[in-house]
């Protein structure tokens, strides 16, 4: 029984150690530009100015799409609306970039002088061959020039949907060695349960056994 704990605690050792791409952290590769500044040229001034709900709706997934269709074409997106000025979205930030998945940050100028420009982040994934946008939301408002500058963050502007999938300090997505800690550490117990549980079963085992050659050899007496 020591020797199997030991055992235990020795593979939670090595859990341990191990880099996170053994437990498939993806590969860090170079983002591929050309193709989301194609996409944030039709997804902003379709989803998030609204110009174009259908379009809109075609180039988004995921949290960034959590209504009906029927929902969506009145409006009522899980896009945040804003009016965004240009037809042309460079200015993008990268965060992480991994095979077929983008996050980045992206600061938008308002096609009117009522609002300040407001940052953005987003998130971009490859689903069956083609990007779209899969979590998009606002993390700082600024105000409009000529009044007091201020800027609202995400404690200010409240949860999301969109938000939740995505808030936090760190840019970059959380390590799935994360997630398999408290994996190893079930596996672990299971393992132990079913050694004390095979142990008790083999004492038994030996006790009835005893006791079979106990009642055959007092048998053989008569």
């Amino acid at each position: 029984m020591r020797l199997l704990i030991a055992a235990v605690a020795a593979l939670n050792l090595a859990v341990l150690a191990l880099p996170a791409t053994a437990f498939g952290e993806p590969r860090t590769v170079k983002p591929d530009r050309a193709a989301i500044n194609r996409l944030l040229d039709e997804f902003i001034p379709a989803a998030v100015a609204q110009k174009d709900l259908q379009r809109g709706w075609e180039l988004s997934a995921g949290v960034a799409r959590t209504v009906s269709h029927a929902e969506w074409m009145k409006g009522n997106t899980s896009v945040q609306k804003y009016p965004a000025k240009g037809t042309k979205f460079r200015g993008w930030t990268v965060n992480y970039s991994y095979p077929g998945d983008i996050g980045f940050d992206i600061l938008l100028q308002p096609s009117t002088a009522s609002l300040g420009a407001w940052s953005f982040r987003a998130e971009a994934q490859k689903i069956h061959g083609r990007w779209k946008i899969t979590t998009w939301y606002p993390v700082a408002t600024f105000a409009p020039p000529g009044r007091t500058q201020t800027v609202l963050g995400p404690n200010d502007l409240g949860s999301a949907d969109s938000a939740a999938a995505g808030s936090g300090s760190s840019h970059g997505r959380l390590g799935a060695w994360v997630l398999a800690l408290p994996i190893a550490a079930i596996g672990a117990v299971a393992l132990l349960g079913i050694a004390i549980a095979g142990s008790r079963a083999l004492k038994r085992r030996s006790r009835i056994r005893a006791i079979e050659r106990s009642l055959g050899g007092s048998a053989h007496v008569r």
